[in-house]
């Protein structure tokens, strides 16, 4: 992703999106812990950011796709939502990316 500032053009890395992304989870009240997305990936994939998905489409939309496991009694729509705006704001705020998209996938409950 590119960003044009007034005295240069600044690039930022998918992978620093990534870590924006699980610092905003992190803060969010409800997240037991990020999964992979698949079963093999479960399996034979890394543990390096697992859980989090990070796209750019061609119309500079950021797509964030979280695998989150939630703790036992706390309410899934609630938290769903919470973590959505909180990594919605934090992109926007910190990485300065205009379009956000971002879906949570409940994988489980602990």
């Amino acid at each position: 992703m590119r960003l044009m500032l007034k005295n240069g053009e600044l690039e930022v890395t998918m992978n620093a999106l990534k870590r924006l992304v699980y610092l905003a989870v992190l803060e969010s009240y409800g997240p037991v812990g990020l999964e992979p997305e698949g079963v093999l990936n479960k399996l034979f994939g890394k543990t390096e950011g697992k859980g989090i998905r990070v796209e750019e489409k061609d119309d500079a939309t950021i797509v964030v796709d979280l695998f989150i496991d939630l703790e036992f009694g706390m309410r899934i729509p609630e938290v769903a939502r919470n973590i959505m705006e909180n990594v919605t704001h934090k992109l926007k705020t910190l990485a300065g990316c205009e379009k956000v998209e971002v879906n949570v996938h409940i994988t489980g409950v602990k």
